[in-house]
């Protein structure tokens, strides 16, 4: 049994800084999450959660349509260093590697520290950074809460209502306020 890495917080919140400024102008938004955001003393990996900046691109069909879409720059810039090997895929548990448009597992090359890119909606935001910034028993605990009230909650952020509508979640307050809690810090959700 392979046992993880336990890198001392303070050193991945120096080597956050360097890693944000490499993808921050991609980002319309790019904050810490996990174990660094709560405080913890050592942490296994950073975890970033990130609004992409995005590009609208056109695009001819194979029968001369044109489809518009939008592409993410800073799934371009995390192809680029990986390309240059400044991050590189880190497989996630069952050994596969996932560099989707949601969720990233890296390695940040020069340091060798694990980092999970995860991205999201400005509209869903404040689910999303509750959900990555844990722990896992309280993300069961706003789960289960968000169900008793007729909610359900998303991973990857975003709340929504029996009939399908999502409920605006732009910050952690909007998903405190939905639950009927207080907020609460990051260091104190653990407990």
């Amino acid at each position: 049994m392979t046992t993880k890495r336990q890198w001392d917080r303070v050193r991945v919140e120096q080597l956050a800084e360097v890693i944000i400024g490499h993808l921050a102008p991609y980002c319309e938004r790019i904050v810490v999450a996990g174990s660094v955001r709560r405080k913890a003393e050592f942490v296994g990996d950073l975890e970033l959660l990130a609004i992409p900046k995005t590009v609208n691109t056109e695009q001819a069909g194979f029968f001369g349509e044109v489809k518009a879409s939008e592409e993410s720059l800073l799934d371009v810039e995390v192809a680029r260093l990986l390309k240059m090997g400044t991050f590189r895929p880190r497989p996630n548990k069952q050994g596969h590697t996932s560099v989707g448009p949601l969720n990233k597992l890296l390695i940040w090359a020069p340091a060798g520290l694990p980092v999970d890119l995860f991205t999201t909606t400005a509209r869903n935001f404040g689910m999303a950074l509750v959900v990555r910034t844990g722990p896992k028993d309280f993300n069961v605990k706003v789960m289960t809460k968000l169900l008793q009230l007729g909610l359900r909650g998303k991973a990857y952020g975003g709340i929504s209502f029996p009939d399908g509508q999502e409920m605006d979640c732009p910050n952690e307050e909007t998903v405190f306020r939905a639950l009927g809690w207080p907020w609460r810090p990051p260091e104190l959700r653990g407990q």
